[in-house]
């Protein structure tokens, strides 16, 4: 079997945002039309990912997201526990507390240190420490185990933050180090001047992916090709062969007999929450050329036997049984 599977949450945009008359993508549209379609529900792209992996969720705890991604952001091998400690803004919106991530705002390396350093003050007489090896992604590494439970934020970005915050029995000394974070950063002086340059200011952070590394995983896939950084860790946890995302089908090698490959593409996952449709429909189609395009050609000429396209909606398989099925009703992008 040669097989690739997608995993590209956000492609479809929000699921109701969008007009039915989508932009031309022929090979797109023939995967959705020919292709076997169940409609699915993933709310987090980190989570998802984890399950692609054979790590599954369970509701007693986090998935460990900040051990993971620190494998491979950190010098050093991530023992104890970690938690994530992602610089994001909060906004009023009627009476609700909204969150925006990283993927609406710039900050440099030398901004989030600033920050990170005004936040270390507060956290000295825990003799606690933030790491920050990249700007968006913050890394705090606990004393101890605690009771702790924490959503991941790329299921909480658009919406009400309340129904969010951390749970657990650790929890109340949690709100209040949030709350003096959140006092501590609203009168820095480079929020300010943000503000001035019309840019949003890091008001708050957002703690989840809160665990210790996980055992060794399964290998469930031959090869992965993404940017994303949890894909790297948890390809290194699986001993999965990696490589950075290329710039197109037709650089990933198809020569061998059997595989089973994995391609992670987290450029689409901000449009399940931000309208941004013109943005959307330029990547959409580049997408479509170096990526949808190709492969929809390889599949006709036997170089591969099965796709399958796996997004935050829905599933799609096609493969050299289901591209045959010209009979199919056709189907609209969102479900």
């Amino acid at each position: 079997m040669r097989s690739l599977t997608f995993f590209i949450p956000g492609l479809f945009g929000s699921g109701n945002a969008y007009p039915d008359d989508f932009p031309n993508a022929p090979a797109l549209h023939w995967f959705v039309n020919k292709g076997r379609y169940q409609s699915v529900k993933r709310s987090s792209f980190s989570y998802s990912l984890c399950e692609l992996f054979g790590l599954l969720k369970d509701d007693e705890f986090d998935q460990p997201i900040a051990s993971i991604s620190r494998l491979i952001d950190g010098t050093q091998y991530p023992d104890g526990f970690w938690l994530r400690v992602d610089p994001v803004h909060v906004s009023a919106d009627g009476n609700r507390l909204k969150l925006t991530n990283s993927s609406q705002f710039v900050l440099t390396q030398h901004d989030a240190l600033e920050f990170a350093s005004e936040i270390n003050n507060l956290l000295k007489p825990y003799d606690l420490e933030i790491e920050v090896p990249c700007p968006t992604r913050w890394y705090l590494k606990l004393n101890e185990d605690l009771n702790l439970k924490t959503k991941p934020i790329d299921s909480v970005v658009g919406q009400d933050i309340l129904p969010f915050m951390p749970s657990g029995n650790d929890k109340i000394n949690l709100d209040q180090l949030i709350n003096d974070i959140q006092m501590t950063l609203h009168d820095l002086p480079l929020n300010l001047n943000r503000q001035e340059e019309k840019k949003l200011p890091i008001n708050s952070i957002w703690l989840w992916g809160y665990g210790e590394l996980p055992d060794i995983l399964n290998r469930n896939w031959s090869f992965v090709f993404s940017d994303e950084i949890l894909a790297e860790g948890l390809s290194m946890l699986s001993a999965t062969p990696f490589s950075k995302l290329p710039q197109g089908f037709n650089d990933i090698s198809t020569k061998k007999s059997d595989y089973i490959n994995l391609v992670v593409i987290s450029d689409f996952d901000k449009f399940r929450y931000y309208y941004e449709f013109n943005e959307w429909v330029e990547m959409l189609m580049d997408y479509e050329i170096n990526w949808f395009t190709p492969a929809f050609e390889a599949l006709k000429r036997k170089d591969i036997d099965e796709i399958k396209i796996e997004t935050d909606i829905n599933s799609i398989t096609i493969n050299q049984n289901t591209k045959y099925n010209f009979w199919k009703i056709k189907k609209r992008f969102i479900s």
